[in-house]
C-alpha cells in the first residue's frame, strides 16, 4: 500500500489541531475525513477533505465510521470513557494518535526539562488533568493498540478559541511603547504550534507504536516571547519587568505567569521519529497573526471584539486583567 492509498479519520477534525493535521496529511497524500458533532457552515470545510457528522457518545456509530482506517487521530478525547471507546479499535485500524496535555504531569517539583517518564497525576477527581491521565493509562494498557499519545503545551495557531500571544499582538496593534511583565519576565510555560503538532502526528503514522511524546516549541521566557511577537510584527517596544507576581489591577499580568518554570523535553520525538519542526517559531507566529488579526477585525465589524474570538482566554484568566494600559503608564512614569 502506498501512502496515496491511505485513509485517515480525525475526530474533532474542525478544531485547530484537526485542521492543521488534515492539511498535513492531505499534503502527504492521505484521503482525510473530518468527524464533527455539529453541522458545518457552508464553505467551512478545509480543501481536499471529506466530512462526517458523528455523535461521539454513540460508540457503535463512531467505531463503525473508524473501522478500516489506516490512521485515526482523536483531538477531543478527555476521559477514561473515551479511552474505553478507542481501546476497541485494536486490530480494527492501522494506528491511533491521541492528543493529551502536559497538564497530566505531577507537580510541584517538576524537573527542567520534563521527560515523558515523569509521573502523571493519579487522583479520584473529574478535572481536566485527571481525566487525561486516566485516558492515557487506559490506552497504554490495551494490548495490540499502536497508540501515540501526544502531550502538548498551550496551543497556538489558526482557528483556536484561545491565544496567549494575543497579550502581545494587541499591544503591537495598539502601538504601545512598552509592556510591563511580572516575575522579572522570566516565566517559562510550554507552547505548541499546531503545525508542529500536525507534523508529529504524520511522523507517528509512518512509524506506528505505543508511545508517549511531548510536543512543544523552544522553551522561551515570557520576555523572549514578547520580543519575538513584536519583532515579527515590526513593532518596537520596551520590555519592562518587576519582581514578584502581577498586581490586582492587572499590572504585570501575562498568561505564562507560573510559580516554577515548566519546560518539556522533546528529545524522544527527535530521537524516535527524526522530528524537526515543520515551522520555525517566527513562521508559526506569522501564520497565527495572519489569521488572528482579521478574525478579530471581523468580530469588531459585527459589534463584538477579541473576547468573542478567544473566549477561552477570558474563561481561564477572567475579564479584568488584560491590557491595563493606564496602570502601565503610571508605573513606567514613576520608575
Amino acid at each position: 500500500m502506498t501512502v496515496h492509498d491511505r485513509r485517515a479519520f480525525i475526530i474533532g477534525g474542525t478544531g485547530q489541531i484537526g485542521r492543521a493535521t488534515a492539511a498535513r496529511l492531505v499534503a502527504a497524500g492521505y484521503a482525510v475525513t473530518l468527524g464533527h458533532r455539529r453541522p458545518l457552515p457552508a464553505g467551512d470545510l478545509p480543501d481536499g477533505v471529506a466530512s462526517l457528522q458523528v455523535d461521539r457518545n454513540d460508540t457503535e456509530a463512531l467505531l463503525g465510521a473508524l473501522d478500516g482506517h489506516d490512521l485515526v487521530v482523536d483531538t477531543v478525547a478527555f476521559t477514561p470513557y473515551h479511552g474505553t471507546q478507542l481501546a476497541r479499535l485494536a486490530g480494527r485500524v492501522g494506528s491511533l494518535v491521541v492528543i493529551s496535555t502536559g497538564a497530566v504531569y505531577q507537580a510541584p517539583g517538576l524537573p527542567v526539562p520534563i521527560p515523558e517518564t515523569w509521573p502523571t497525576v493519579e487522583r479520584e477527581a473529574h478535572d481536566y488533568p485527571s481525566g487525561k491521565a486516566a485516558l492515557e493509562r487506559c490506552l497504554l494498557a490495551t494490548p495490540g493498540l499502536p497508540v501515540s499519545i501526544l502531550r502538548t503545551g498551550v496551543l497556538h495557531g489558526p482557528h483556536g478559541r484561545s491565544l496567549d500571544h494575543w497579550s502581545f499582538i494587541k499591544r503591537a496593534l495598539d502601538r504601545r511603547p512598552y509592556v510591563v511583565l511580572a516575575q522579572d519576565g522570566l516565566s517559562r510555560f510550554p507552547l505548541s504550534a499546531v503545525a508542529n503538532v500536525a507534523e508529529i502526528v504524520h511522523l507517528c503514522a509512518l512509524k506506528p507504536a505505543a508511545r508517549v511524546l511531548n510536543v512543544a516549541d523552544d522553551p522561551l521566557t515570557v520576555a523572549e516571547v514578547a520580543a519575538r511577537v513584536f519583532a515579527v510584527m515590526g513593532h518596537e517596544a520596551e520590555i519592562v519587568t518587576f519582581t514578584g507576581p502581577s498586581r490586582p489591577d492587572g499590572l504585570g499580568f501575562h498568561p505564562w505567569n507560573v510559580p516554577e518554570p515548566i519546560v518539556f523535553s522533546t528529545d524522544r520525538a527527535r530521537a524516535e521519529l527524526g522530528y524537526r519542526p515543520a515551522l520555525s517559531y517566527d513562521d508559526a507566529l506569522r501564520q497565527t497573526i495572519e489569521w488572528a488579526v482579521p478574525a478579530v477585525e471581523r468580530a469588531r465589524a459585527r459589534g463584538g471584539g477579541w473576547q468573542d474570538v478567544f473566549p477561552d482566554l477570558v474563561a481561564r484568566h477572567g475579564p479584568d486583567v488584560w491590557f491595563p494600559y493606564a496602570a502601565e503608564d503610571a508605573y513606567v512614569a514613576g520608575a
